[in-house]
């Protein structure tokens, strides 16, 4: 390159001696109004060549000396971009690894090389959500929200700070954000029924149920939404009873069983409803028509305790007997009766029928514990000691508890729906420990 220069200006003296030995007249240079000076036609040429090359030297040194200040420039910001990227792993790898507090440091040193690092502000969010320093962490989502305001990760963070703080409606407006960003998102649907059903607000609940239902679901899950919708309505139809809506109630409930008859909680729940409004017929039909349909034990106890109130001893034995007759194998049916004649006292009747019993098919804690109260009331003291030794485990003799079929919780009190694992009509009798069966049943 510097030989091609030289060349270039030794060609360029030679053709400027041969125009000046050419060219040795004067010419007139007019520099201002009133100056004019007479100068060689050669001067004039090396002036004009000077001119223009330091024009271009002073371009071209304007464009390297911005070409320079520009690759500082963007050196300093690769420098910087690495550290920060540097710290930043860093914390990722202190955050992942459970070291909170250095974690924190090294995000907070991004923080303050870079204000706008949305994944740093994400993640100290993070930290102090953990630390259960909600006020913090939602201070760290909110800034990193004005940077993406449309960020579903963000959006997330927000709605679970929310339900932190109890802040209910705070977390349904993030839900209702991100459903407009991604209107499929199935998975925040159900987030969204859960702070509806953990407020009770059953009618909002149907209504997020529904949409759930209109999306694309695998087989066994849309009828594990449509068990549920149905569940849904049940606990609005006891939610509107409690509320004073009865008439509403009525027909929601009315509604469960036309869609699914072996729904077994909500007979009960119709009963209750009319029985406090003083029908006790139809609360009585309510519940035939449920045993009717369902064969359920636990309807039958609660039809006990209906007939006994009202002081119809006798139409509970005959719907005992009857359901015998047509199920003679049914053991629980006839420790049930003998278990009523016992609590009627009628002692003989007691004993006759759980001398009908095959303890050696049929044999549990609280079917002793029956027999041994019989044998007391008989006063045959020798064989009640020996048939409550074979019940020890029993806390309180002749009640026998409620169990999940699902997960096995126990329960003396019957309800519709498990509070454990919040399933619909798996509450059943825990004769001869059947919950724990299926239970082991199920996982093996």
């Amino acid at each position: 390159m510097a030989k091609l220069s030289f060349f270039i200006i030794l060609i360029f003296l030679v053709v400027l001696i041969f125009l000046a030995l050419l060219n040795k007249g004067l010419v007139e240079l007019t520099i201002w109004n009133g100056m004019s000076y007479q100068i060689p036609v050669i001067a004039l040429i090396l002036i004009s060549a000077a001119t223009g090359m330091l024009s271009m030297f002073i371009v071209v040194a304007i464009r390297d000396t911005r070409r320079y200040i520009n690759s500082w420039q963007v050196q300093r910001r690769q420098k910087k971009a690495a550290k920060i990227q540097t710290l930043y792993a860093k914390g990722l790898d202190a955050f992942f690894a459970g070291r909170h507090e250095e974690a924190e440091e090294l995000f907070t040193r991004v923080i303050e090389d870079e204000p706008d690092h949305c994944d740093a502000l994400l993640r100290l969010g993070d930290i102090f959500f953990g630390r259960e320093e909600f006020i913090r962490a939602k201070d760290f989502y909110l800034r990193a929200g004005e940077i993406r305001p449309k960020n579903i990760e963000i959006l997330l963070s927000l709605q679970k700070v929310s339900e932190a703080l109890q802040k209910w409606d705070e977390a349904v407006k993030y839900i209702d954000q991100i459903m407009e960003i991604d209107g499929e998102n199935t998975k925040i649907l159900y987030r969204k029924r859960d702070i509806y059903e953990r407020n009770g607000e059953w009618e909002e609940v149907i209504d997020v149920q529904q949409k759930i239902l209109k999306s694309k679901l695998p087989e066994d899950d849309q009828k594990k939404e449509n068990r549920n919708l149905l569940g849904y309505k049940y606990e609005l139809g006891r939610h509107l009873f409690r509320t004073g809506a009865a008439d509403r109630a009525v027909k929601t409930l009315k509604a469960v069983l036309k869609a699914d008859k072996d729904f077994i909680a909500a007979y009960p729940a119709l009963a209750d409803i009319y029985m406090q409004e003083g029908n006790t017929k139809e609360a009585r039909e309510i519940l035939l028509n449920g045993y009717k349909a369902t064969s359920s034990l636990v309807i039958l106890v609660r039809l006990e305790e209906f007939y006994i109130a009202q002081g119809e001893p006798g139409a509970i034995i005959d719907l005992y007997q009857k359901s015998i007759e047509q199920n003679p194998r049914d053991l629980k049916l006839q420790l049930f009766l003998a278990k009523l004649y016992y609590r009627l006292e009628m002692i003989d009747h007691a004993f006759e029928t759980m001398n009908n019993i095959d303890t050696s098919a049929f044999d549990f804690p609280h079917l002793h514990t029956l027999f041994g109260s019989i044998y007391e009331r008989r006063s045959e003291y020798e064989k009640a000691i020996d048939e409550f030794k074979k019940a020890l485990k029993v806390e309180k003799p002749l009640v026998v508890p409620f169990c999940c079929s699902t997960c096995g919780y126990t329960s003396r009190d019957w309800t519709g729906r498990c509070p454990e694992c919040k399933s619909w009509n798996t509450l059943i009798l825990d004769i001869n420990e059947v919950c724990k069966a299926q239970k082991r049943h199920s996982s093996s």
